[in-house]
């Protein structure tokens, strides 16, 4: 069971997690980076293009500056959300996206490797996850875009929607208990809503910590 992130005399912060947690938190973690790369096209020809940036031929230099600068307009809801439009005039917004999206997007997915890596680094156990204040700020930003990404995928607007999907998912284990039902979408909705609340918690947890 999750233990809540503390101070540390050191400075550093701690929480508890058990070996599941862990598990959970990285897998979101990945499945989100892999959702903000597909969905940009981040990763096509992305090697290619580092070689290319570093090269002494400057005209080689001057096409990965060129090709780096494309910027894809999400298609995915979650992404959008990630990733909103800069500006409601089109152009705009292309050119904004054009300039910025790209390092926007490594940013998050940096942050989300990093969250990853720190877990790995904890242990598949029950055990401490101890963060420096750079590696805290690192899960804050991270924790916050997969928690985005599951408010999309349960239809959440606002944070005070999810109070009505929590009481909506009450009343429907109270139907299922007064008779069988094989709802496997239902069962799946459960488990977003579970890593939603802890994620949530662990992140209210860490900025309590960080105060």
């Amino acid at each position: 069971m999750a233990h809540a992130f503390r101070r540390r005399p050191d400075g550093s912060l701690a929480c508890r997690l058990d070996g599941e947690e862990k598990a959970i938190i990285a897998q979101v973690a990945q499945e989100t980076a892999d959702l903000i790369r597909a969905d940009l096209g981040i990763d096509a020809g992305g090697d290619a293009l580092r070689r290319a940036a570093e090269s002494e031929d400057p005209l080689r230099r001057l096409e990965a500056e060129f090709a780096g600068r494309e910027a894809r307009t999400p298609s995915d809801s979650a992404v959008r959300r990630l990733f909103p439009a800069a500006s409601e005039d089109p152009s705009l917004a292309e050119e904004y996206r054009r300039l910025g999206q790209r390092d926007l997007a490594d940013g998050k997915i940096a942050d989300l490797r990093r969250v990853m890596s720190i877990l790995d680094a904890a242990g598949g156990g029950h055990g401490e996850v101890v963060l420096d204040e750079d590696e805290a700020l690192s899960m804050l930003r991270a924790l916050n875009d997969v928690r985005i990404v599951l408010a999309d995928r349960l239809g959440l607007q606002r944070d005070g929607d999810f109070d009505t999907v929590r009481m909506l998912q009450q009343i429907g284990e109270r139907v299922e208990d007064a008779g069988p039902s094989g709802d496997e979408e239902h069962v799946g909705s459960d488990i977003v809503i579970a890593v939603y609340e802890l994620l949530s918690w662990l992140q209210e947890s860490l900025l309590r910590a960080l105060d």
